[in-house]
């Protein structure tokens, strides 16, 4: 009996040994499965996230291609090159907008906006790519299908053209030189106003006037209507709404070829200012004893007319560089219920070729304190030439045209929250007070804080007016996308 209960306990162990070599061997099997498929899974998760962010990029770069006139194959290279670059070879990826040209192009009406709801500028991508395994190969399953889609948008633009139209746009055309004196003719507004352009469509030829609207036009055209919007205010010693937002793009462009320069007073019964001609009219057009045009002159600046002049010898009607109008007025444009759109990116443009010299509002208000009537050049009348001091309230006796600029850029940036670009034109924006002056440049300080300080653009500056059109597209590219999923 004892020999059979010992041969018993022999087998048993022998078959005990045996069970633990199976459940090792399949405690292995299960081991390395459970880690193959977490490095596959792994895998897929690392090839999906880039195929997503090559997507996203993809998106971004054809919702960029938007313009007027746009072709659908010009989104459809950019997508499939920016998912190249991020290494993603799909030769059908999918590039769709709203409104398509047709069904396989167009986003499901579902992901676009309604007819009563604000237009925007969507482009979706549909990408696929495949993953190669480490693990599952072994059971046959190489590859496994991943794809992936974006919706980016480009932002629907307001943007208002604030542009500078005082006397010194046409300061292209010489100074009186010479003995005898001459001068040309086309220094005064009048004259080169009413002058023939080559482009037959733009009014006058006044220099650098005629570039700078003819780069303004040339934004217009990077536009995408009737998506965006742009309004014109200009300014000179007043400002001026040359037309509230549209989207219509002949309107606007028609209205920018018409401008012209500031060429004198503007009263009831003269009110382009034509025969504004000294001492007529404050400021009028000056022609001397020999008939040589000097430019604007102020009657209230000459001693022999201050009877009929009772504000002499205060030159505030006289500069027509009035930036704070012209900032202030933009920035109304944006509460103007009939035209407000609050999903928009709000945008304002400024390009001036001086100083902010005139500080004259819509109520009368001149700010133009006496300490500033003796300076004649940088800074000019009406200017202290003290970038590091605001001034303030308005009714304060020191508060100039400067203070009335810097609190005009606040008033646009921080309470009607719109993005600001400036363009600086010309010598006069980097002029210094004097040749060793350690300071900055007035002109250039100011658009430096109303661009970079407060209003989140850029700002840029023009030699002169060949530039203005490379540099009015660096804007038009620079307006921000948003990008959703």
């Amino acid at each position: 009996m004892k020999k059979i209960i010992k041969n018993t306990k022999k087998l048993l162990s022998r078959n005990e040994r045996g069970q633990v070599l199976v459940v090792v061997a399949v405690s292995i099997v299960a081991m390395v499965a459970i880690i193959g498929l977490s490095l596959d899974v792994g895998i897929m998760f690392i090839e999906n996230a880039r195929l997503r962010r090559a997507v996203d990029a993809s998106a971004l770069a054809a919702a960029l291609q938007f313009r007027e006139g746009y072709q659908m194959s010009e989104l459809d290279k950019s997508a499939v090159e920016f998912l190249k670059l991020n290494g993603i070879n799909d030769p059908f990826a999918l590039v769709q907008v709203c409104l398509g040209p047709d069904f396989a192009h167009t986003i499901p009406i579902e992901k676009c906006p309604q007819p009563s709801e604000m237009k925007r500028k969507l482009v979706r991508v549909v990408a696929r790519g495949s993953v190669r395994l480490a693990f599952l190969p072994v059971i046959g399953i190489d590859l496994v299908p991943i794809g992936a889609e974006a919706i980016s948008e480009t932002a629907s633009v307001d943007v208002v053209l604030v542009l500078d139209r005082s006397e010194s746009m046409t300061w292209d055309a010489p100074v009186p030189t010479g003995d005898p004196m001459t001068t040309d003719i086309m220094r005064d507004p009048s004259i080169c106003n009413a002058a023939a352009n080559p482009d037959p469509s733009y009014t006058g030829f006044c220099n650098p006037f005629d570039k700078v609207k003819k780069a303004a036009v040339g934004f217009v055209e990077q536009l995408y209507f009737p998506y965006d919007r742009v309004a014109v205010v200009t300014f000179d010693k007043n400002p001026h709404v040359v037309m509230h937002f549209s989207n219509v793009k002949a309107d606007i462009t028609n209205h920018i070829k018409a401008l012209t320069v500031y060429q004198g007073e503007e009263t009831a019964g003269d009110p382009t200012g034509i025969n504004a001609i000294y001492p007529a009219g404050l400021p009028s057009r000056w022609y001397d004893a020999f008939n040589i045009y000097w430019g604007l002159q102020c009657p209230q600046e000459d001693p022999d007319l201050q009877a009929s002049y009772p504000r002499y010898p205060d030159p505030a009607p006289c500069p027509t560089t009035n930036i704070g109008s012209g900032l202030y007025t933009a920035g109304t444009e944006f509460t103007i219920p009939l035209y407000v759109r609050m999903n928009s990116l709000w945008v304002t443009i400024l390009l001036t070729d001086g100083v902010a010299n005139s500080g004259y509002d819509a109520t009368g208000r001149y700010f133009c304190p006496d300490y500033t009537w003796g300076n004649s050049d940088i800074p000019p009348r009406c200017n202290d030439g003290d970038t590091n001091t605001r001034h303030g309230p308005m009714s304060n006796t020191s508060y100039d045209a400067e203070d009335f600029a810097y609190d005009a850029a606040d008033f646009v940036a921080n309470k009607q929250n719109s993005v600001i670009f400036t363009i600086g034109l010309g010598a006069k924006v980097t002029q210094l007070r004097y040749p060793t002056d350690p300071n900055p440049p007035l002109g250039e300080t100011f658009l430096k804080y109303a661009a970079e300080k407060v209003g989140n653009g850029g700002y840029a500056f023009a030699p002169s007016g060949a530039q203005l059109a490379a540099l009015f597209k660096q804007i038009a590219d620079k307006i921000a996308t948003r990008l959703e999923h």
